[in-house]
């Protein structure tokens, strides 16, 4: 009797992969082209959710090396209606209209995308990957044209490897933000004074120290602050050079200083590795 995935060595060695990496970009491209090989389909990708963006996004092998995709998350791809629905699709002809309107009357796929590359999509398999616990998920993954369309076992295999995708990404994407937390303290050492804030891209805090406390005249506490919006909590900083200069460092990702009555504030973008500003940290020195 033919042994199934699930009893092989080829098995075994894809979960040891899997479960063992906390390298994102490894999930995305080498764990990936295994359980492609796997399901015999002639391409797939694993996209991760941004939602500050409403988008998917993911990293392919390109002659110059990873090349991050985006595409928006709406039911004008496959990947994204699969997202928003949070449901398996299996098409064998994604250019068949009316297979697509059976499953949403707005679902439609996108033909620019084999327009401008010369590949000719037939069979589609996307497949929710959900998060450890609750019903929510933390991307999809995409598999392209196999011969004959993709099986029922396929849908099965790729439902019991789409939980060991999601423990594994979950897992690489918190070390990836350990690291860059230790990056960010790295980066700013030399710069610290007697306040530090950390902003994300919509101004809200990410973390700060006990200066902010006082700052605030004790009415937040750090905890309190985390996550909300630095010019509601600080409303005597609004419509000044402060945020003039916030605004002007997110936009530009240069360096800022702003002067205030009685304080200096050093402003500094932390970069992702494409350059993008990232996080801003705020440096409060009493003048």
């Amino acid at each position: 009797m033919e042994k199934s995935l699930f009893e092989t060595d080829r098995f075994f060695e894809i979960l040891n992969t899997i479960l063992s990496t906390l390298d994102i970009n490894q999930i995305l491209t080498e764990v990936v082209e295994d359980i492609r090989s796997i399901i015999q389909a002639d391409r797939c990708t694993l996209y991760l959710i941004d939602r500050e963006n409403n988008e998917l996004y993911s990293k392919v092998l390109q002659a110059d090396g990873l090349v991050e995709v985006r595409i928006p998350v709406t039911k004008k791809s496959l990947a994204g209606y699969s997202t928003i629905t949070k449901k398996v699709v299996n098409i064998r002809d994604a250019y068949d209209d009316s297979a697509l309107r059976r499953l949403d009357a707005d679902l439609c796929f996108d033909r620019r995308w084999d327009q401008k590359s010369g590949f000719r999509t037939e069979s589609v398999l996307v497949v929710p990957i959900p998060v450890k616990a609750g019903k929510d998920i933390i991307g999809v993954f995409q598999a392209f044209n196999k011969t004959g369309g993709f099986t029922v076992s396929d849908v099965g295999i790729m439902e019991q490897l789409s939980y060991l995708l999601g423990i594994a990404v979950q897992n690489a994407l918190l070390y990836q933000i350990i690291e860059d937390e230790k990056k960010l303290l790295e980066y700013i050492i030399d710069d610290i004074g007697e306040g530090v804030c950390i902003l994300d891209m919509r101004k809200r805090v990410v973390a700060a120290n006990k200066f902010l406390e006082v700052m605030s005249g004790h009415r937040y506490t750090l905890q309190e602050m985390t996550g909300e919006y630095f010019f509601e909590l600080f409303e005597n900083f609004r419509k000044t050079q402060l945020e003039e200069k916030v605004d002007e460092a997110i936009l530009h990702g240069f360096r800022k200083a702003a002067l205030l009555e009685v304080l200096e504030v050093k402003i500094i973008p932390y970069l992702d590795d494409k350059g993008r500003v990232k996080r801003l940290v705020l440096i409060f020195t009493r003048t």
